[in-house]
């Protein structure tokens, strides 16, 4: 054959050579390198065609080193990411005796006991989770009777909704089949939302997951009895949520809507849905929907964070 014919056919054969290599030392890569692999086997075709021996041997050394022998012990992406804004907590005491300031006070033992007192009664004012859990955090305090305030508070809260739970059951097993109905879904629904308040104030922990499933219970008997109480398919929606249940959790949100709900009440609960799911648009779509959201407390700061 000719120079060029020889030429010719050579190009071809390790053109094709090249390409099967390149195929083969794609799927070797490591998985935790992100890679197109398109572009990939350009990348290791071309370094295997112009550099015919040593590059391909090269490269095959490369990735077997990679693969078998170098494990990165952390991620290579960032070493360092900034703290949300909402999540920044301040050094000095803050202004006003809201839930921050009240607390920013009680965590500073050289202020004067009487006034950390007064921050300690303005944390049991407020409700919800936040305030049960200052209130636990109180109960560790170096001051005795800050440390036994903060007790008796916290005993009185469970004790209020758990002799709410004892009259309602006890109503309840006194009820016979041909008594009004009305009054077994009040009651019903009472239990749902009192067991309820014990999981979103985080009363006695330990029992938290019966409370989740007590509450589901009575919500449900109340829900078929009565379907078009919105407060109480609100409920259904939180507790499924709380349980892992996103679909149903869905379901029941968007039934409270279109039974009355008010939809500034429901938003946080799209939105946790929307994030859970990694629907990040639909998540920022929520909070556009309402700006107000961002002047609120407690959602408001996250509000700001996913709109900016």
């Amino acid at each position: 054959m000719s120079g060029t014919n020889q030429l010719i056919l050579f190009l071809a054969g390790h053109a094709i050579v090249s390409a099967l290599f390149s195929f083969i030392l794609v799927v070797m890569i490591p998985g935790r390198f992100d890679i197109r692999p398109r572009y990939a086997v350009i990348i290791l075709f071309a370094f295997i065609f112009f550099v015919p021996l040593l590059g391909a041997l090269g490269i095959f050394v490369i990735l077997i080193y990679f693969r078998y022998f170098q494990h990165f012990k952390e991620r290579t992406e960032f070493y360092t990411v900034s703290t949300p804004p909402f999540m920044a907590e301040s050094g000095g005491l803050a202004q006003g005796m809201g839930e921050g300031g009240a607390w920013s006070r009680l965590r500073t033992p050289a202020l004067p006991r009487g006034m950390r007192l007064k921050a300690l009664l303005a944390v049991n004012a407020g409700g919800g989770s936040n305030s049960s859990r200052l209130l636990q955090m109180a109960t560790s305090d170096s001051d005795d009777e800050i440390r036994l305030l903060a007790f008796k508070l916290y005993d009185q809260r469970e004790k209020v909704i758990g002799t709410t739970i004892s009259e309602a059951l006890h109503k309840l097993r006194e009820f016979d089949d041909q008594d009004d109905p009305d009054e077994r879904r009040h009651l019903y629904r009472s239990l749902a939302f009192s067991y309820w308040e014990m999981v979103f104030n985080e009363l006695n922990n330990d029992l938290s997951q019966f409370f989740i499933d007590q509450s589901l219970q009575y919500a449900t008997q109340a829900y078929n009895a009565e379907v078009d109480d919105h407060s109480l398919l609100i409920l259904m929606g939180k507790i499924h949520l709380r349980k892992g249940d996103l679909q149903l959790a869905q379901k029941f949100i968007n039934l409270g809507l279109v039974r009355g709900a008010h939809r500034d009440r429901v938003i946080p609960y799209l939105a946790e849905l929307a994030y859970r799911q990694r629907d990040f648009k639909a998540l920022k779509q929520f909070f556009a929907d309402d700006p107000l959201l961002r002047h609120k407390p407690g959602i408001g700061p996250i509000a700001k964070f996913w709109m900016e």
